[in-house]
């Protein structure tokens, strides 16, 4: 569930290749490429995110459709995700996973070096397109009455991936991502919508550490 939750953040869920028309097999859509750099390159300039969303998780077959709110405050390579029962602090070299339904606290290095790092950090949401996927431009549509491109993202090694397509709603005007539906291979769709997204906030480095309440359980990984 942690790497779900990061993953819009990538997040992040057929054991074959979707199958898709020719438009989709495109490997970069240039036309895709334009926004999603104008995307990237706004965020950058941001000093900090702060940003609510909902997460939910919806599969057909098994009746489901769970929903959970959240806050995600970034500010470079640090970052907090808070939900109802976990908390994550990253102040860009350790993490601290604090599960309150069970009373634990675990600590990870970062190691960006994993295969799935792209994943595990919030900042790579606006920029993983960039690496290790195919992307075309779906199409320009009104959603929430709002108008957005609609752009499908596929792994180039679909069979390394537990999911086979993300799908990023990306506000014309804004130029933000307004929503990101990711689709797993075990029938589960993940969808993070943005439901409020401030920028240059001011935040100290103490905001990104983590000090244990007393009483909670500490697991270090590192």
């Amino acid at each position: 569930m942690k790497k779900l939750i990061l993953g819009l953040f990538v997040v992040l869920a057929a054991n074959t290749f979707a199958q898709t028309d020719a438009k989709d097999q495109t490997p970069k859509d240039p036309k895709a490429k334009a926004i999603l750099d104008k995307l990237s390159a706004k965020t950058k300039s941001y000093t900090s995110i702060t940003a609510k969303f909902q997460f939910r998780l919806v599969n057909k077959t098994e009746g489901i459709d769970d929903k959970q709110s959240g806050t995600l405050i970034l500010k470079g390579e640090k970052y907090k995700v808070l939900l109802n029962e976990m908390e994550i602090v990253c102040n860009s070299s350790t993490v601290w996973t604090y599960m309150k339904d069970v009373g634990e606290v675990q600590l990870a290095e970062v190691d960006e070096a994993e295969d799935d790092a792209i994943f595990m950090n919030p900042k790579n949401l606006f920029t993983l397109y960039e690496t290790g996927f195919k992307y075309v431009l779906d199409k320009d549509a009104t959603k929430d009455d709002k108008a957005v491109h609609v752009i499908r993202l596929y792994p180039l090694n679909p069979g390394d991936k537990p999911y086979h397509t993300i799908i990023l709603n990306i506000d014309k005007a804004k130029m933000e991502i307004q929503s990101l539906e990711m689709k797993s291979k075990d029938g589960n769709t993940f969808i993070y919508t943005i439901e409020s997204f401030t920028p240059n906030k001011a935040y100290p480095d103490s905001f990104f550490e983590f000090k244990t309440p007393e009483g909670v359980e500490e697991i270090d990984l590192r």
